[in-house]
């Protein structure tokens, strides 16, 4: 075991020094995810680590040893607000590490340079409470903290800003003439809005909701663009209708989250409580709680089992990559970061694995690239991934 030990101990420390080969790394993390003893092996080694590489600290060090010993364990669902606040995003991408070398390892056997980085003379900050709402008559008001410019009432309904939402109050008005807001959020924006029917709708960067000031009527109908996750209050004979381009969910109370992006391959519905119906084209479904329906432009509606984690994981405060390759990565990064992304060459396919909060600086989400030996640089606002 000796021989054994010394060999995983200087591949751990190589390891540190961002000196292993994708194929020195997959063969790492497969040694310490074999059995639950090796986590006894790797405790051993703890307490003989030698001194970090020039640019790593004592406190990077300790973040990856600790990230090394969860690999060996079930992954454990921890709330955002419990776990992820207070950890750096680089600590938090083990899986994204593991996946892109394993891969790597696995389609090439020739060794990756180190990226070459770019310095910027400044950090991108995250995403906020940023939206704008367009009033019925052509009126745009800018909604973020900096800005608490009053909201004129919509027909018989109030309009009020509490704590970076808004709330739409019908009162018990029941044949109010029916106007439609627009609430929109670019990228790098977020938004909560409560409709006059007590919906709660979260939206996501770079979306928008078209909406009535007040549902009167045989249903209640909104036109979402991008993505948003809904609440659905529960009204009888009243069906809540979400209109997607050539799509529609419809439900009476639920929870469930659509992404509707133009830029993305395909439309997603996802379900946490209740049912909702799907119709995309001629073709309508229904799904049941932890299912997704999903479908291209012109394509069929494809359902099965859904990772809800996942889907609302934007709502919930940080990014979650299941298996998502790196083009899907990069786009959540450039609505949240508000930044442009470029490609050079013919970049390696990847899958990545993992979390990020959404509330650190572009540099350290871009830890997911730097430590999976992704070369890429920064240019002003722009991510260049390179060959």
């Amino acid at each position: 075991m000796s021989k054994e030990k010394d060999h995983y101990q200087q591949l751990l420390q190589r390891f540190l020094d961002n000196n292993c080969t994708p194929a020195e790394t997959a063969e790492l993390l497969d040694f310490l995810q074999q059995d639950a003893s090796n986590r006894v092996l790797l405790e051993e080694m703890n307490a003989s680590f030698g001194r970090p590489a020039t640019g790593h600290t004592s406190s990077w060090q300790d973040r990856v040893k600790e990230k090394l010993l969860l690999a060996t364990q079930p992954v454990k669902v921890v709330p955002f607000y419990k776990k992820w606040l207070p950890v750096a995003a680089a600590a938090v991408l083990l899986l994204a590490i593991a996946t892109a070398g394993w891969q790597y390892y696995h389609t090439t056997k020739n060794t990756r340079p180190v990226p070459t980085l770019v310095e910027t003379h400044r950090d991108v900050l995250p995403g906020g409470n940023k939206a704008s709402l367009t009033l019925a008559n052509g009126a745009t008001i800018i909604l973020d903290s900096t800005v608490n410019d009053a909201i004129p009432s919509q027909g018989t309904t109030k309009v009020i800003r509490i704590n970076g939402q808004l709330k739409y109050d019908a009162g018990q008005a029941t044949n109010a003439a029916v106007v439609y807001n627009t609430l929109a959020t670019p990228r790098g924006g977020q938004f909560k809005i409560e409709l006059p029917d007590g919906t709660l709708v979260w939206l996501n960067a770079a979306s928008s909701l078209r909406f009535p000031t007040a549902f009167n009527g045989k249903e209640r109908t909104v036109i979402l663009n991008g993505e948003g996750y809904f609440e659905v209050a529960h009204r009888d004979n009243m069906p809540f209708k979400v209109q997607l381009g050539n799509g529609i969910v419809e439900v009476l109370g639920t929870h469930f989250n659509v992404m509707a992006y133009p830029n993305e391959a395909n439309v997603k519905t996802t379900l946490l409580e209740g049912a909702v119906k799907v119709t995309h084209q001629s073709q309508t479904v229904r799904l049941a709680p932890g299912q997704q329906a999903s479908w291209e432009a012109d394509g069929n509606i494809v359902t099965g089992p859904a990772d809800t984690e996942e889907a609302v994981s934007w709502k919930e405060g940080y990014f979650q990559f299941n298996r998502a390759p790196l083009a899907d990565v990069m786009r959540q990064l450039q609505r949240w970061y508000n930044v442009e992304v470029r490609y050079e060459g013919n970049v390696a396919k990847r899958e990545f694995w993992g979390k990020i909060p959404r509330n650190v600086k572009l540099s350290e989400a871009l830890k997911i690239l730097e430590l999976s030996n992704i070369p890429y640089s920064m240019r002003g606002d722009t991510i260049i991934i390179h060959h």
